[in-house]
């Protein structure tokens, strides 16, 4: 018995260290899933507050009157 389990142990090792290099892989990429999620939250939100204040620029652009034009000084005639 214990020279079966001898020739199982490096089997067993890399089983171990492939286990867990996967479980780190998987949490890596959740992590990057995550962060890509949080950043495309963040555009969103800041395309979201720019496009409104567009629309209220806009709004009081065209609420605006325009101030009148000063008259330009004629000079006098020589």
């Amino acid at each position: 018995m214990k020279s079966a389990e001898r020739a199982d142990a490096p089997k067993r090792t890399a089983q171990t260290m492939a286990a867990d290099r996967q479980k780190r892989d998987d949490d890596v990429k959740r992590q990057i899933a995550k962060e890509r999620q949080t950043l495309e939250d963040k555009v969103a939100r800041l395309r979201a507050l720019r496009l409104a204040k567009e629309a209220a620029d806009a709004v009081s652009a065209a609420e605006a009157v325009p101030a009148p034009r000063k008259a330009r000084a004629r000079r006098a005639p020589a």
